[in-house]
């Protein structure tokens, strides 16, 4: 598609609402966390942030005493693998220039 010239960028104005979404409040029932079993957590971990005074990815800025953006996602995940019993799969999208500082 590429070489014929197609970005693949969909123009806004072709974009409209979905008209049949659901009420989250209307869902009834337990959840089914055995889905965990085949989930993974993506962080898009792509921006450096230069237009912040940094020079490295914005997902290792310092949030919360020493833990970072990229700690506290990572905890999250940790925590959902210790409460269902499930090992959550953690992937990062990282760009060329964030894959060093993350690895």
């Amino acid at each position: 598609s590429l070489v014929s010239g197609n970005t693949g960028i969909i123009p806004e104005s072709t974009i409209s609402p979905s008209p049949d979404l659901v009420d989250a409040t209307s869902i009834s029932g337990d959840p089914d966390t055995t889905l965990l079993s085949k989930t993974v957590v993506l962080k898009l971990n792509g921006g450096l942030g230069t237009g912040m005074g940094l020079d490295k990815a914005k997902s290792l800025l310092k949030v919360k005493g020493e833990d970072t953006f990229l700690d506290l996602t990572a905890k999250q995940v940790l925590k959902m693998r210790e409460t269902y019993g499930f090992n959550v799969k953690f992937m990062l999208m990282n760009s060329f220039s964030t894959s060093e500082d993350t690895l």
